[in-house]
Formats: C-alpha cells, structure tokens, sequence
C-alpha cells in the first residue's frame, strides 16, 4: 500500500505486544477492502498507558485495540462506553471521538469468541451438558457476558477469588451462571459440553496446565484463548482425552473482525483473516 499523508492510523496497544498477530490480520482486511490506513503494534509502559491514549487521540489515531494488561484501564478512560463495556467494566476496542478528543470503548472479546465458535464448531449449541469458563478477568468477564447472550445453557465460572467471581454471576446473570471451586474442578467439569481457558496459564509456557477432561461429555469441545503457542499442555490433555480441542487463534480473528467492523463499518470475513493467520504462523 502507499501511505500518504492521509493515511488512517490504527494500533494495538499492550505490554508486551510486540509478539501481538493483530497487525497481520488487521492489514490484511485493510488491503482487501481497499482503505487508506495502516495498523501497527505500539508497546506501552503501564505507567504511561493513560497519557498515551492522550496523545495518540491528539494524533487522530483512528482505533485502537487493547491487550494485557490494560483492558479494565481502557475501560475507565473512555469517553463513552458501550452496554457491555459498562456490564463487564473492560475493553479491548476504542474508536476515537473527534469531537472528544478521546476514544470510546468497546469489548468484542466474547463475542469474536462465539463467532469462532459458530465457523469451527457450529453444533457447540445443542450439545449436551453445560459450559465451564476458566478464569475471572477482563477477557472471562467479556466471554462469560458473550455466551449468556447467545445460550442458555448452564454456565459453571471457575475462579480462585471466589468473591470476584459470584460478583461476576450476580451482575450478568445469576440463574444462568454458577460458581464452582479448583479444587472441586473434576465434579465441574462432570458431562461438560464446552470448557473455556480464560486464564493466561500456558500463555508462551508459563505456568502450563492441564486438567483432566475424562468426565466431560465425550463430544465436548475444549477452548484455549491462548495462541502463542498453538498446542498447549491444555489442549495436549484434551487430545489425549479425545475430545475435540480449538485454540484462540479464532478469537483473535472473531474479536478482531468485529473490531474491524466497529472501526470501517464493514464486517470482514471471518475465515479469510483466520486463514491469513494460519499461514502467518506457518511461514
């Protein structure tokens, strides 16, 4: 492409984020649909986060995406924040307010997460049994949020705040959603049809784990968001449990397609920007 001095800016902001895929996938749909703009990863130091999201809107930099570990910070500095930015109190989406000079926030984590759900497992809905969700974060809260609009299945979130995580249910949906204990993991996880880690356990091979996932459902799906790397000690066990396992290379394409749309007003496609992902990654 050739940038000019009209050249729209878009980033991604985190720390670290340099190893961050979503300038691939990001300038990919920038060059298919033919805009004039650009979309790089910036590294910020969290000391500086606030006053860096000062002056990039300052710079007419058009949208942002927000990473780890700054999406509840997001969240608090936006000028305007959506429904499910103001339910889950995260966000990993801004769009910049030229009247402001500010952003406002936007969370498309849970459902670019159900999106890749419905283009690589399509049946997850009518499985037997209920949905387990790994962690209480900002990325949990926004995928906990996602799947209680989308199913009504039972939903058992997996925290070791017990406390964070019953104030979660309670704000999004207490009759839907439950909370269980680690340490009770196994009876949780008992005729499961969709396990989600939403934790950072794995994340570059720090602090693998790998649960047992003999008394799920035998047709269970088990969900890493985790892609770096692809295969991780979670996903291991879960193929030598025989259940069918996806990694968060998905969601980042889900939850980055639908920033996109926010962004351009367009909603890119999906399996294009997983592929370009997919090829990324083998090259």
């Amino acid at each position: 492409m050739k940038i000019t001095g009209s050249t729209e800016l878009y980033a991604v902001l985190g720390n670290p984020v340099r190893h961050s895929m979503s300038p691939i996938l990001q300038n990919s749909w920038i060059q298919a649909h033919g805009f004039n703009a650009l979309y790089v990863a910036l590294p910020v130091e969290p000391e500086n986060f606030e006053t860096a999201l000062e002056g990039l809107a300052a710079s007419d930099v058009c949208g942002l995406n927000i990473t780890t570990p700054f999406k509840e910070r997001a969240a608090a500095a936006a000028l305007q924040q959506s429904d499910r930015v103001r339910l889950i109190g995260a966000a990993n989406c801004l769009s910049l307010d030229r009247t402001g000079r500010g952003y406002d926030a936007n969370n498309t984590d849970g459902d670019g997460l159900v999106a890749d759900l419905d283009n690589r497992a399509a049946q997850w809905r009518s499985l037997e049994g209920h949905i387990v969700v790994l962690g209480a974060g900002g990325a949990a809260r926004s995928i906990l949020a996602a799947l209680s609009a989308h199913s009504d299945k039972e939903i058992c979130v997996i925290n070791r705040d017990q406390a964070r995580a019953q104030k979660i249910a309670d704000q999004l949906n207490p009759q839907q959603i439950r909370v269980g204990t680690w340490q009770d993991l196994s009876q949780n996880l008992a005729n499961s049809s969709l396990v989600i880690n939403a934790t950072s356990q794995g994340l570059n091979n720090q602090a693998p784990f790998s649960p047992d996932f003999s008394p799920t459902h035998p047709d269970a799906i088990i969900y890493d968001t985790i892609y770096s790397p692809r295969m991780t000690a979670y996903l291991e066990s879960a193929k030598s449990h025989k259940r069918r396992y996806l990694d968060g290379l998905g969601m980042l394409a889900g939850q980055g397609a639908l920033a996109f749309q926010h962004w351009f007003g367009i909603l890119p496609n999906l399996q294009d920007g997983l592929h370009t992902l997919e090829k990324a990654l083998t090259a």
